[in-house]
């Protein structure tokens, strides 16, 4: 059953796909009804899961389910896995690569690859200080509280040394 994402529970489960590229309107609108019919009819044995999804910043996806009634099963996280991959085929976006992220920096905001870093740090347009999205999130109170974070503070801080 598709809930409104704000009124999921702070103890929900969710997964996150960052996409290579920002979306364009036309695709969030797909995306939107495409998913929303998609978890709307979303079970785990048979059992409706309250679930809902946002798109952040038009390239970062996220899913989520309370599982205080029904737990997500491994069929039904793989059907959810397999729906984003059609849909990501359908907008020729990748969905799955994790090494792609959303940086926030006084150029803009921007999707990139993480293994970019190093140049975008050589060429001026990140610092230590450069926010970018965070994939290592593990609860969904993280989720909404340190989506961003400086790269300093990340695993991506590698890519700045040397």
């Amino acid at each position: 059953m598709l809930v409104e994402f704000n009124q999921l529970p702070p103890h929900t489960r969710f997964w996150m796909f960052t996409s290579n590229r920002f979306l364009k309107q036309d695709e969030i609108l797909s995306l939107n009804n495409e998913l929303s019919l998609f978890i709307e009819k979303w079970t785990a044995h048979k059992q409706e899961l309250n679930a809902s999804f946002s798109l952040i910043d038009n390239a970062i996806l996220v899913v989520g389910v309370d599982e205080s009634q029904t737990g997500a099963s491994g069929c039904s996280i793989d059907s959810m896995t397999k729906e984003i991959t059609r849909l990501a085929q359908q907008m020729n976006i990748d969905w799955l690569n994790r090494f792609s992220i959303v940086i926030k920096s006084s150029e803009g905001i921007m999707a990139a690859n993480a293994n970019s870093l190093k140049e975008l740090f050589l060429a001026g347009k990140v610092n230590e200080q450069t926010l970018v999205s965070n994939s290592l999130l593990s609860s969904f109170d993280e989720l909404q509280n340190n989506l961003y974070l400086p790269i300093k503070d990340t695993w991506m801080n590698r890519y700045l040394a040397g």
